[in-house]
């Protein structure tokens, strides 16, 4: 069972590389106006919605790679937990710099998420178009759960390495 979660976290980070390849060769793309699709996009529209839509478009450039490298040191983490999990070794204090490392990596990816929210707002008010977004809380409440757990997990590794010293 830990093997099959195991592929499916390193596949995923597969997927997460190769979506983010993509968008930001799409977006760089679309940004340089390869073949005029950019100008077709802004034509007939007003100044100030072209300005919008051009600050989402590099915002959304922006926003992809450190979004990646996020999501990657979130999956791989989660991998040498799950490993960790699988030997019976879960509670040591390398799992609970990895779980505090989760947390980081998932606050940037809410922080983010926020930003693009906040472009994606401020395009939407000037295009008139729904560029669409919506706060998740998942992911804030997942924050500090990170930060907990991987407090409990320091402990719980102090006190393996207690335990171990007394038997």
């Amino acid at each position: 069972m830990f093997s099959a979660i195991i592929t499916g976290l390193k596949l995923a980070n597969w997927l997460n590389w190769i979506v983010a390849i993509v968008l930001t060769g799409f977006f760089a793309l679309l940004l340089a106006d390869a073949g005029g699709v950019r100008a077709e996009i802004l034509a007939g529209r007003g100044e100030a919605s072209r300005e919008a839509t051009r600050l989402y478009l590099y915002t959304v450039l922006s926003i992809v790679p450190p979004t990646a490298i996020a999501v990657h040191m979130l999956l791989t983490r989660l991998v040498a937990l799950v490993r960790d999990a699988a030997a019976g070794m879960a509670f040591t204090t390398a799992n609970a710099v990895r779980l505090r490392m989760m947390g980081w990596a998932l606050l940037a990816i809410n922080i983010a998420d926020l930003v693009y929210g906040w472009v994606s707002i401020r395009a939407s008010e000037a295009s008139g178009e729904y560029y669409g977004w919506s706060l998740s809380l998942t992911g804030w409440v997942a924050v500090p759960l990170l930060f907990v757990l991987a407090h409990v997990f320091r402990e719980g590794a102090a006190m393996r390495q207690d335990l171990e010293g007394t038997v």
